[in-house]
């Protein structure tokens, strides 16, 4: 049985998949749906080390020489974040 918060569209999708017969249950239908979800995450993680990687290798790196500076970096981050948050707020 499919939770009520799952929208009608959706639902629908899960019924005609099983009416097909290509999963034997709406649970079934679900959890494959789920592990495609998973599968695309770790998919998206291994691109964005490979990229990370590629940049470690060309010299595309900041060394920060102690705590200090790690601490301003992410602080620097954080300010440029929430700058761009607020122009994107104001914008709507």
């Amino acid at each position: 049985m499919m939770p009520d918060s799952v929208p009608a569209e959706l639902r629908r999708f899960v019924e005609h998949e099983v009416a097909r017969g290509l999963f034997p249950s709406a649970d079934d239908v679900i959890a494959a749906g789920l592990r495609l979800l998973r599968e695309r995450k770790l998919e998206d993680l291994r691109r964005e080390m490979d990229l990370g990687i590629a940049q470690i290798e060309r010299g595309e790196v900041i060394e920060l020489a102690d705590d200090a500076a790690v601490e301003a970096f992410f602080e620097d981050i954080r300010i440029r974040g929430e700058q761009r948050l607020e122009a994107k707020r104001a914008k709507k």
